[in-house]
């Protein structure tokens, strides 16, 4: 049942206030896009921007907090879906990106609806296998590339194909299984979230008293990748006693990224 000041709201009324909150939000689009600009500038003047634009850790830091807000009425996905495309378009503003992947890759349409909810308008360029995607990215230090988690791209990695390119985040988001779908390689600096996972390549499972025990574990190739929680290096414990007790496993960190983002429900 409406209530009597419901009833002495028209919809012109309502509409008009509809436009005036649209207005609002163009106003701070166009606000937030002039930031970019001025980090853009601040990039350029120390040298930052010609590694890569993408940040991971500031966009799961920026996503975390308004996640954490928890505003009533807007659903963790659309709230997701709509910054992606600010986060998209301010990387852009500051530097063209282009995403690497292979045609198999490609051809899986889930996957590019994925891709394009992540990374909206940046161009793709498609090639004939992972190890060819790999290459180019590390040929283009401020490009990406996306290989399916499960794919053969491992041996590639290990064999020096990515160069100095790194797993520096993974798709989805929002965390929907335990493992994610797409991993993402580019050259941006790996920072820590607080909230963080490193992926290693081995050529052998790991002992089963290492610890921390893996997040999940599957074959890549010939080649083994686990997922352990934290940000790890392989000059630090406990990696580095991994490294040298283990040395026939020929173990490689493949990268670190922030850990999707888990949504109680």
């Amino acid at each position: 049942m409406n209530t009597p000041a419901a009833q002495d709201i028209s919809l012109d009324d309502i509409r008009r206030e509809i436009d005036a909150i649209d207005d609002s939000i163009l106003d701070l689009i166009a606000r937030r896009l002039l930031a970019s600009e001025k980090v853009r500038g601040h990039k350029i003047g120390n040298g930052t921007l010609a590694s890569s634009p993408i940040r991971p850790a500031r966009e799961a830091i920026i996503l975390r907090r308004l996640l954490a807000r928890g505003k009533d009425g807007v659903p963790p996905e659309l709230l997701v879906r709509l910054w992606r495309v600010i986060l998209t378009s301010s990387t852009l503003f500051q530097a063209a990106v282009t995403l690497h992947i292979s045609k198999k890759f490609a051809a899986q349409t889930g996957v590019r609806l994925r891709l394009r909810d992540h990374f909206g308008p940046l161009p793709v360029e498609e090639y004939r296998d992972d190890a060819q995607a790999l290459l180019q990215v590390n040929m283009n230090s401020g490009d990406i590339c996306a290989v399916e988690t499960g794919s053969a791209w491992a041996d590639a990695f290990a064999e020096g194909g990515s160069g100095e390119a790194r797993i520096i985040a993974v798709l989805p988001v929002l965390r929907t299984a335990a493992l994610p779908e797409v991993l993402i390689f580019g050259h941006a600096q790996a920072l820590p979230t607080g909230d963080d996972e490193t992926i290693i390549v081995s050529d052998g499972k790991l002992p089963r008293d290492f610890l921390p025990q893996p997040l999940w574990q599957l074959k890549s190739g010939s080649r083994r990748i686990s997922s352990l929680p934290g940000f790890l290096s392989e000059h630090e414990a406990p990696l580095v006693g991994l490294v040298r007790s283990n040395a026939a496993l020929g173990v490689k960190v493949a990268g670190r990224y922030p850990s999707p983002i888990r949504i109680d429900t």
